[in-house]
């Protein structure tokens, strides 16, 4: 996402504030080579979200509801690579997500949130308004707040957001080319195979599934691209809690990975073999948290000194394994934090 959006070409400032607050657009850069049967930026849309019907795409570019830096885009431009466009998503009843997040720790560069399960950190699917984002634009008034890394809806924990514009850059390095900034997972996974040993490292190449487009896929026989470390803290009724430390970032890593050798997390509907994309009622959520960020003496960008700091989620490994073998058991519906 651009630190600055262009806003609509036909917003007055009064709009672009309201607008800005109620739904952030969100950004699309068209690839560098022209996807097979696109010849319209239109074309690309249909193509890429096949779940929105094609006569709703040209509504809504027919309404001047997609634009670019040069202004509003018509249903009939040729496609340009390269191109950033913005689109507001548009979504009717919204399912309701929670919204008690906690924020762990701030100062005017940095903002440090735990957030709760079933809540997407940006707009996405069936949630525009429903989401961290716009949960905080709505709180603080800030609309230059940008998250600096992803988490999954369903994960809750800890997530790690930008405030400045001027120093978002810099402090993107704490997650590229090299990480930075070290990053610890609660999870609660089904024994599906033998218990793995007390401390294992996981390699696999995973990308995005060529059938179901919101999955990732294990591909057998590729050089790896995603690494973990995984240390099992306790085992118990056919669950085990593990403490992983993921070593790359790609997109549902820790699922995919943990999946693929018979340790799925408990609760996940699409790794975990229901595939409902929701999670189940069963357990109430999925147990994976973002439990820990650390950073170690990274500089400041002005040059005043270094951030070194701890952070924690509000879910210890220890009570969160416990009211998962609740919910999970049957021994009470646990609606865990």
């Amino acid at each position: 996402m651009a630190d600055r959006v262009p806003s609509h070409p036909d917003q007055g400032a009064a709009g672009r504030l309201e607008e800005r607050v109620a739904v952030r657009p969100s950004t699309i850069r068209l690839p560098e080579q022209r996807p097979p049967g696109v010849h319209t930026i239109l074309d690309f849309f249909v193509r890429r979200f096949p779940d929105i019907p094609a006569a709703t795409w040209a509504e809504r570019f027919g309404a001047g509801k997609v634009w670019a830096e040069g202004g509003v885009i018509d249903a009939g431009v040729p496609y340009r690579p390269l191109v950033d466009v913005y689109y507001r998503r548009e979504v009717r009843d919204e399912p309701p997500v929670r919204t008690d997040y906690r924020v762990v720790w701030s100062d005017r560069r940095l903002l440090v949130v735990d957030k709760p399960p079933d809540l997407a950190v940006t707009p996405g699917g069936r949630w525009v308004r429903g989401c961290l984002l716009h949960l905080l634009l709505e709180a603080t008034g800030n609309d230059l707040i940008a998250p600096l890394h992803r988490l999954d809806r369903l994960t809750s924990g800890l997530v790690l957001l930008s405030l400045d514009p001027a120093s978002r850059s810099h402090y993107g390095r704490l997650f590229y080319p090299r990480p930075l900034l070290d990053k610890v997972y609660t999870a609660v996974c089904e024994l599906r195979r033998d218990p793995p040993v007390p401390t294992f490292t996981l390699a696999h190449h995973i990308s995005r599934s060529r059938e179901q487009h919101w999955r990732q896929a294990v591909r057998p026989g590729l050089p790896p691209n995603a690494r973990l470390e995984g240390e099992v803290l306790a085992t118990e009724a056919g669950l085990a809690l593990l403490r992983v430390r993921p070593l790359t970032g790609r997109r549902h890593q820790i699922r995919v990975q943990l999946a693929a050798v018979g340790l799925p997390v408990l609760g996940d509907p699409v790794y975990g073999g229901t595939d409902s994309g929701d999670a189940p009622t069963a357990s109430e959520r999925m147990w994976l948290d973002a439990h820990q960020l650390t950073v170690r003496d990274f500089p400041e960008p002005d040059g005043g000194g270094t951030l070194t700091a701890t952070w924690n989620s509000s879910r210890p490994p220890a009570s969160f394994f416990r009211r998962a073998l609740a919910a999970h058991h049957g021994t009470g519906r646990c609606h865990a934090p």
